[in-house]
Order: C-alpha cells, then sequence, then structure tokens
C-alpha cells in the first residue's frame, strides 16, 4: 500500500461512526449486567484510540490486542486471554466478527460466533460462523442469547 493509499485509509476509518445496532447491543449487555472485551489483532493504540474516539473505552472490562499475544487471529490466542481476563468460560460468551480470520478465531476458542461483514468482508465466506448477520440494527440481545443457548430457530 503506497502512503497516499495508507493515508486515505486513515482519513476514511477516522470518519467511521459506530455501526448501527452496536451501542444498541452494548448497551443491553451492561443492563443485564455482561461483561464485555474486545479481542483484536489490531494494536492497542489503534483500538483504544478508535474506542475512545468512539466513546466506547469505557463501556470495556478487557482489552487484548497483538501487543498482548504471540500469534493473532485465526489463532485462538486472542479470545482466551479476552476470556481470561474477563473470567468467563468460552460457552458463556458470544464473539462478534466481521473478518473469517476472526471467526476461525473465535470458533477456535469454543465460542458461539455471530458474523457481521463489513463493506470490506461482505463478499467473503462466513459460513463457519453460527450466525451470520448483515447487521446488528434492530437485533435484541435477549435473541441473540437465545439463538447461542440453542433456545431459538
Amino acid at each position: 500500500m503506497t502512503k497516499r493509499h495508507r493515508d486515505r485509509h486513515l482519513e476514511l476509518t477516522f470518519t467511521r461512526h459506530i455501526y448501527p445496532g452496536v451501542g444498541e447491543i452494548i448497551d443491553s449487555a451492561e443492563k443485564a449486567g455482561l461483561l464485555l472485551g474486545v479481542a483484536s489483532s489490531s494494536s492497542r493504540g489503534w483500538v483504544t484510540g478508535h474506542l475512545k474516539r468512539l466513546g466506547l473505552l469505557s463501556r470495556f472490562h478487557a482489552i487484548k490486542c497483538r501487543d498482548d499475544v504471540e500469534k493473532v487471529k485465526p489463532d485462538p490466542e486472542l479470545y482466551l486471554a479476552t476470556l481470561h481476563d474477563l473470567g468467563v468460560e468460552a460457552v458463556e460468551a458470544i464473539a462478534f466478527e466481521d473478518s473469517v480470520p476472526g471467526v476461525q478465531a473465535a470458533k477456535a476458542a469454543g465460542l458461539f460466533c455471530v458474523a457481521v461483514p463489513s463493506e470490506l468482508t461482505k463478499g467473503f465466506d462466513f459460513g463457519r460462523a453460527d450466525l451470520c448477520l448483515e447487521s446488528l440494527a434492530g437485533i435484541e440481545l435477549d435473541w441473540l442469547l437465545a439463538r447461542a443457548n440453542g433456545e431459538a430457530a
């Protein structure tokens, strides 16, 4: 990637807003007393910078990034480290992913995985995800929890 392309990519990234439905899922999770974590193959500075910019940083109880592990996605190490920090088992968690390596990592860690492809990844095969949605807009947390527990069709 050339410097011009990289600069344009950064410019576009910094104008992005939170994806539709994500804020509502976070609100619902907090009201239900659920813990929230981030497992990202990006650098800690990149992740925390964007979470701070979006007003979300303080809402997460654990953040694990490539700086914290030896192997990144599709290896499950990021997810396993995040689960450890949250003090929860994989069967108690749901992963939300927008990339195929992320889905692979989540499944390898034993998590129920909801794929929500981005504009950049929507053409890829997310068949390994437990659930694939175009967006989280209008999706209720209770419905997702029921799906993760095998209670909904």
